[in-house]
């Protein structure tokens, strides 16, 4: 099983209007299965075979009528305290932390210096994703910002080392290194009209057969599937509105 390490990712959690009708969107997509709620509350894990892969939450009763699903990515911390410490010299926020969310386990919600957020996970066990790299399970982790400077926050807070793919007005990426491999990226999005977001690539066997099913579960096509440096990527939205990405590696 795969174990996330600290400074890395190790969640991804959708927040959804309908926990049932997520469930009936992306079990047959991806071939999930799904648990009851699992020790950090809730929601269902997201399986594949004996693998935790993902998570769905109802949205809190106070959320505004019609607001669309949505994912979050969360990295998982060694010392809670001690990132968020580091997070605040970085100039980041904590809009939310639970040093000890179950007597086991810390979580947080942070915003990076241009505002954008992310969860905080620090736990012992097997809360975190145990799958990884493997179709149905994220395997890319990449954060759409206006302010490619951002990056020094992340070097700061997760130790991060960063190589950069492009840097011309066109197109300016970067991909970030964690445990010694590229982990994720940071794409410049300031000139494109979506919020500043972090999202996460789930792996599948083919895009194409994807965006097939994605539309005959309900949902609809963000993009036209297309191929990148990384593999063939979809862009979508589930039959809530959610937007998520998934890729076909070479």
């Amino acid at each position: 099983m795969y174990n996330p390490s600290p400074n890395g990712p190790c969640w991804i959690e959708l927040s959804s209007p309908d926990t049932t009708a997520a469930q009936e969107f992306y079990g047959p997509l991806f071939g999930w299965d799904f648990t009851e709620p699992g020790p950090m509350g809730f929601g269902v894990k997201a399986m594949i075979g004996k693998a935790a892969v993902a998570g769905i939450s109802p949205q809190p009763e106070q959320a505004p009528a019609g607001q669309p699903a949505f994912w979050s990515v969360y990295f998982r911390a060694d010392d809670l305290t001690d990132l968020l410490s580091r997070a605040e010299d970085a100039d980041g926020q904590a809009m939310m932390a639970i040093p000890e969310f179950d007597g086991t386990a810390g979580v947080a919600l942070l915003a990076d210096p241009a505002g954008t957020a992310f969860g905080i996970l620090d736990y012992d066990d097997d809360r975190g994703f145990t799958g990884a790299g493997m179709p149905g399970a994220p395997s890319w982790f990449e954060l759409h910002t206006k302010d490619f400077g951002v990056r020094t926050f992340y070097e700061a807070v997760f130790g991060w080392s960063f190589e950069t793919v492009s840097d011309s007005d066109d197109f300016r990426y970067a991909t970030f290194m964690h445990d010694g491999r590229a982990t994720g990226g940071v794409l410049d999005a300031s000139r494109v009209g979506i919020p500043a977001h972090w999202e996460s690539y789930i792996q599948v066997e083919d895009t194409d057969e994807t965006a097939r099913l994605v539309r005959q579960l309900g949902g609809d096509w963000l993009a036209q599937p297309h191929d990148s440096v990384h593999g063939r990527v979809g862009r979508f939205i589930d039959a809530q509105n959610g937007a998520f990405t998934v890729i076909q590696p070479h």
